[in-house]
């Protein structure tokens, strides 16, 4: 997807939402914490496509936070199945 794209999407999206955030609803600025960043629903590192199906508008702050949770979440299933892995 081509910066043209991916600008008419995050428009598209945006307008669909009423201009807020897909999580807090925040109202999105020009710039800063709440502006609109392009959020895949299913993450592309698990599989998630750029389809316009997958794509919502997020504030960055909450783009930013959930990417951080997943990555914990991750990391933390990951760590449970080398422990089960494990001979006993």
């Amino acid at each position: 997807m081509n910066k043209v794209q991916r600008r008419a999407i995050l428009k598209r999206r945006a307008e669909e939402q009423g201009w807020r955030c897909c999580y807090c609803k925040r109202p999105f600025t020009m710039g800063g914490k709440t502006r609109a960043t392009i959020e895949h629903v299913q993450a592309r590192m698990d599989g998630g496509r750029d389809d316009v199906a997958n794509l919502k508008a997020a504030c960055l702050h909450c783009n930013q936070h959930r990417g951080t949770q997943m990555n914990q979440a991750r990391q933390r299933a990951r760590a449970l199945l080398a422990m089960a892995a494990r001979p006993v």
